[in-house]
């Protein structure tokens, strides 16, 4: 199965990089679900602990680097506006996230997230949390 292609590339202030993927389909007609897949790696590095032991339990637990994924979707999409709509996802999912997700903050938080989901045995799988659209 090949990966969906690549319609944005954004560096965050954090120096994290976050692409966006086009995983559109067509599903009746003339007629699309348009779907932007967001993600970012996060990997596992000194910047982001406290102390050497907190990485290794960290690089013991998680996979390097930690992936975090969202999407944006709409359905009903004609052919003609596929593109106008995707790139409105995509403004919408910055607009609402991009600034969480460029914070100092924000992978130091995700990484202890996934840390203690890990220990509690919550693990994910292929979990991608989807944003609707304004």
């Amino acid at each position: 199965m090949t990966a969906p292609p690549e319609i944005r590339r954004i560096v965050l202030p954090n120096s994290l990089e976050l692409l966006c993927h086009d995983d559109s389909r067509g599903y009746f007609g003339d007629y699309h679900r348009v779907r932007v897949l967001l993600t970012l790696s996060i990997p596992l590095e000194s910047r982001f602990f406290q102390d050497g032991e907190e990485l290794r339990e960290a690089k013991r637990l998680l996979p390097d680097p930690v992936i975090y994924r969202r999407s944006a979707e709409k359905m009903a999409v004609p052919s003609a506006d596929l593109e106008s709509v995707r790139s409105q996802l995509v403004e919408d999912l910055l607009r609402n996230a991009g600034e969480y997700l460029g914070s100092e903050q924000f992978p130091v938080r995700y990484i202890r997230a996934e840390l203690i989901r890990n220990r509690s045995g919550k693990v994910r799988i292929n979990e991608i949390s989807v944003f609707r659209g304004e």
